[in-house]
């Protein structure tokens, strides 16, 4: 690992209140636990130059972010969990912890980002040579906050880049959002002495914007995410109720990139070919310019018998969630990673996913995939995986057993490596 690791804290800060996380909340938060233990300071933004924070300071925030998880992080105390567990099994959560009481720690969650953003640091300066790490890209939009890299060379400057889909696909995302995007991956491209990206598919096509813009590429690393769920064995997860409800699973925000209009057509056709439908289980906060996914929700008498929605749950209720549903289903149209995909094959659920390159790549090809708009296709994916004995259900399960979940002490084994070799 480099010598001296400068970590930046500030999105964490930032994130403190937040009671449910995104895919980065949590990825910057598993960075931080590592570098804790490693880092020689802490970053955060200041107008003029960084506020630096001793290691004991990065020990006490990784203690508090990360010990403390999220709400609603523990199932006994997940009301969107027990709902959900009752509307699947028409039974109430029996969990032996049920009469544990749960803290609301909000106020000292708000307090902590205060006196965080407060804080003046150590009058300490980086260490002549320092990596300086910044894995979440908060507020890059703002270049003020980065400039005092100008002043300091020696300073080697590592991203972690997760996507650069707001440029390619601007119609997914809020007006103008592409071209804030655009700032952002500006001040990457100025300060940027090393990459680090989570598939192939986004190192490519980050390779291919550094020519396009004339300039060269810094040495990049692609590691895949481990899952960021608390537990990765099937077996601690297993609720027999829940295995016997013979439910779907679809995790992400709300939005048009994640293609839940298809699975509601879906549903509707399903139900229009009688039988007994299987449910539909929808986890995330509803995002923007889906209003007509919305009305379905809302409005639809013949889907609302058939889909339990959740704008968000903790982990050990999703990982349950994920390990006895027939299966986790990914219609995206584009995607950076697709985090759901890695944790439900790490507990064993198949997953149908669309046919595109980074879900080939992060399922290891493991999983079964679809055009994002093969509704006939879907369909009978479904339908054949609501039967756990029928023969795609078999050989999507064998599939599932091949999958090498990454882990994440084999990830930062080569993110250290790699700031190692950088000097």
């Amino acid at each position: 690992m480099a010598s001296h690791v400068a970590f930046d804290l500030t999105h964490i800060v930032s994130r403190l209140p937040v009671t449910q996380p995104s895919g980065i909340d949590k990825v910057d938060t598993a960075y931080l636990g590592h570098f804790a233990k490693r880092a020689r300071a802490g970053v955060h933004y200041g107008l003029f130059k960084p506020r630096c924070h001793d290691p004991q300071a990065i020990r006490r925030l990784a203690a508090f972010a990360c010990g403390s998880r999220w709400v609603g992080s523990r199932r006994h105390h997940d009301t969107d969990f027990q709902r959900i567990y009752q509307g699947l099994t028409g039974l109430p959560w029996a969990d032996p912890m049920a009469s544990a009481r749960h803290r609301d720690d909000g106020f000292a969650r708000r307090l902590a980002q205060v006196r965080w953003r407060l804080a003046w640091g150590t009058s300490e300066v980086l260490p002549q040579g320092a990596v300086y790490l910044n894995v979440a890209q908060h507020a890059f939009e703002y270049p003020g906050f980065f400039r005092w890299l100008d002043t300091r060379p020696d300073v080697k400057s590592v991203f972690l880049v997760h996507d650069l889909l707001p440029v390619d696909y601007p119609e997914y995302f809020k007006p103008g959002y592409d071209r804030l995007f655009r700032r952002r991956f500006d001040t990457i491209v100025r300060h940027a002495r090393g990459l680090i990206t989570t598939t192939q598919v986004v190192a490519d096509r980050v390779a291919r914007e550094y020519r396009d813009r004339g300039l060269p590429l810094p040495p990049m690393r692609t590691v895949a995410l481990p899952a960021t769920l608390p537990a990765s064995d099937p077996t601690s997860l297993s609720d027999p109720l829940l295995a016997q409800a013979g439910y779907f699973l679809i995790v992400g925000t709300i939005e048009p990139r994640k293609n839940h209009l298809l699975l509601l057509n879906t549903w509707r056709q399903v139900i229009e070919r009688g039988g007994t439908p299987p449910k539909l289980v929808i986890v995330g906060a509803r995002g923007w310019e889906n209003e007509q996914v919305l009305d379905v929700l809302d409005h639809s008498a013949q889907l609302r018998p058939f889909l339990i929605e959740a704008q968000g749950i903790g982990d050990d209720a999703l990982a349950t969630l994920m390990a006895n549903a027939r299966a986790l289903l990914c219609p995206s149209f584009a995607e950076g990673y697709g985090l759901p995909v890695v944790e439900a094959l790490a507990v064993g659920t198949p997953v149908v996913a669309s046919d595109i390159a980074v879900f080939r790549e992060v399922s290891q090809g493991r999983a079964l995939f679809r055009h994002p708009l093969d509704g006939p296709g879907w369909r009978s994916a479904i339908e054949a995986l609501a039967d756990r004995n029928s023969t795609i259900s078999i050989e999507a399960r064998a599939e599932v057993a091949r999958f090498k979940a990454p882990r994440w002490t084999r990830y930062f084994e080569d993110v250290d490596a790699f700031l190692a070799s950088l000097g």
